[in-house]
């Protein structure tokens, strides 16, 4: 796994903890894909988290071609984005994660 991958995947994680002690009925579930989008072509790593129970997903997306941002997609397990932006990996910490957890899962 690259270092990259790994320091925001932990972030992710850490944030994903909190969220769920502040909101227990807003269950979801942490995956990484550190080589399936390499394999389709696109030269970048992903988290994700789903909320099965709400039909939810938010994408963390790590472009080699963009090394010092993290994109942000929302939507759905059916792969419809319905919202996305971009955060400077810099000043991504476990507490803007919270905020967008928060934002687009409860």
């Amino acid at each position: 796994m690259r270092s990259l991958l790994k320091s925001v995947s932990e972030v992710i994680a850490e944030a994903n903890d909190a969220f769920y002690a502040k909101h227990q009925t807003a269950d979801s579930v942490m995956g990484i894909m550190d080589n399936g989008l390499r394999r389709q072509g696109i030269p970048a790593d992903a988290i994700t988290l789903e909320c099965v129970a709400l039909d939810k997903k938010i994408v963390f997306l790590l472009h080699d071609a963009s090394p010092d941002t993290v994109s942000v997609a929302v939507g759905n397990k059916a792969g419809d984005i319905h919202r996305s932006s971009e955060h400077p990996i810099a000043s991504f910490t476990s507490d803007t994660v919270v905020r967008l957890l928060e934002l687009h899962l409860v």
